[in-house]
């Protein structure tokens, strides 16, 4: 069966094949890092990375690349409000969030990539778009005439008017039409800027990664990931802007995975639902969270209960109890690590690999159903039922049961379902000295806010520094912290 993958473009599923027939190339949109990580995040980048598992596990070569994002309004509001440089505040988050992709055991990506590295490049995108027509310049703003692209709102199955309608645009009256959107943004007072052909300034968002892609890739590129927060503007406006500097696609395939609710709410710090990865990993094993979201088809809208998750701790329980008793009836047979010609010698015939072929045949069905997660995950409890129901207590061929057990453990690692502690603050590796620097400048610049009156800004910092497992003790002398 050929691998099938849902099209956000097209709007159907559509056999996957990759431009480069064993080789395939991602991208997927990595955070605005002014914050920790929540788990609507979790759920999307735990998505992308058992995309990525089984794509190896079907014999491809992936080449996925994610950005974060540094250079964004809300970042330098954040550093504006805390009287620091903005790149402490996304060195900061930046950390924060692959040590919380870590912690969820996520696989590292081939390449992660940092937005304001790449501002000269950004400011030759802006200027190829200018060249080829696409966009205007004013007051030392440039921005992307959405009219001149006739493709616009393709992604997001709109037109133009029908968009302007739905969305919430600032109103700006030298823009030649209400959606034309930044490109290159003129530099304001206390602001990071770079020198330009239009004057010192920075990129908009949409241009960063649109940017990025292109200098890595080369070109087109096979999958477009994000969540589907992301499909507009921000997809829309990258491929907008990819074909008016480059003239090519942005992506053959784009996906994306759906909201994400709190008991049936939408998450919002203002109902005091909001979870960040960090409070979760307290209480959750990262398998638990992760057997969890894969629980749910990634194209639907998710619902975190505690029931939920109280049902997939007792699912992960199984699974753990299920290898540790193979790897006892293994370790009686010495072939707890057998070797391939063990592995070859076994009986084809045998109940086990019949159920292993089972597995691999029910499991591959789901995954090449547009990455159907519940239903492999399904295939995966199904088999663990009909393993105890063939008997381990005397399992017969003890090379056939060793080899179906690594059929079962290549599966469960293709879904990222592998015994994995929580990690807090204190224990990612070649961390801590900078962590210890940058907690310390943190604490400092409170105890002046505190002093100047500013109880604004020293309460954020203390947010902040909280979330990242900071207890903090002022006294008269200042303010003391450790690790909680």
């Amino acid at each position: 069966m050929a691998l099938k993958i849902y099209n956000t473009m097209s709007r159907k599923k559509e056999d996957f094949v990759p431009l480069k027939r064993r080789l395939v190339t991602m991208y997927t949109c990595g955070l605005t890092v002014y914050d920790h990580m929540h788990i609507g995040h979790a759920r999307t980048y735990l998505f992308w990375d058992v995309v990525r598992r089984y794509l190896k596990y079907r014999g491809y070569e992936v080449y996925a690349i994610i950005n974060n994002t540094d250079i964004e309004d809300k970042i330098i509001t954040r550093a504006s409000e805390l009287g620091v440089p903005f790149t402490l505040i996304g060195d900061f988050y930046t950390r924060s969030f692959y040590s919380d992709l870590e912690a969820l055991g996520v696989a590292p990506y081939a390449l992660d990539c940092t937005a304001s590295d790449y501002v000269e490049e950004m400011i030759d995108t802006v200027r190829r778009i200018v060249d080829n027509g696409y966009g205007y310049v004013v007051d030392g703003d440039v921005f992307f005439e959405v009219e001149k692209f006739s493709g616009y709102g393709r992604l997001s199955g709109q037109r133009l008017e029908d968009l302007l309608a739905g969305s919430r645009v600032e109103v700006d009256e030298r823009k030649r039409h209400p959606m034309d959107f930044s490109l290159w943004k003129a530099a304001k007072p206390d602001e990071p800027s770079w020198d330009s052909p239009w004057g010192r300034g920075r990129p908009g968002w949409h241009v960063e990664c649109s940017t990025m892609a292109y200098h890595f890739f080369g070109g087109t590129y096979d999958i477009k990931g994000g969540a589907v927060d992301n499909l507009f503007p921000h997809h829309e406006n990258e491929i907008a802007q990819t074909y008016a500097a480059y003239g090519i696609p942005l992506a053959k395939y784009y996906m994306h995975p759906e909201h994400f609710l709190v008991e049936g709410t939408k998450m919002s710090k203002s109902l005091g639902n909001f979870i960040t990865v960090r409070n979760m990993l307290r209480d959750w094993q990262p398998a638990e969270i992760r057997l969890y979201f894969l629980g749910t088809h990634y194209r639907a809208q998710m619902n975190l209960t505690q029931e939920g998750l109280g049902n997939s701790r007792a699912g992960y329980k199984k699974l753990r109890q299920y290898r540790s008793v193979v790897e006892d009836v293994l370790a009686r047979y010495e072939m707890s690590e057998p070797d391939v010609s063990d592995l070859a010698s076994a009986d084809r015939e045998s109940p086990w690999l019949k159920l292993a072929a089972k597995l691999e045949a029910n499991f591959a069905e789901a995954m090449d159903d547009d990455f159907n997660t519940a239903r492999a995950l399904a295939s995966i409890f199904e088999y663990i039922s009909d393993a105890y129901k063939q008997g381990l207590d005397d399992p017969g061929d003890a090379r056939a049961l060793a080899s179906a057990h690594r059929i079962f453990e290549d599966i469960t690692a293709t879904v990222g379902l592998v015994d994995k502690p929580g990690l807090t603050i204190g224990e990612h590796s070649g961390e801590n000295d900078y962590f210890k620097g940058l907690i310390e400048q943190l604490v400092s610049r409170r105890d002046a806010a505190r002093k100047k009156g500013d109880f604004a800004a020293a309460d954020l910092l203390r947010d902040i520094l909280t979330a990242a497992g900071i207890a903090l003790e002022d006294t008269a002398g200042g303010t003391r912290w450790k690790l909680q």
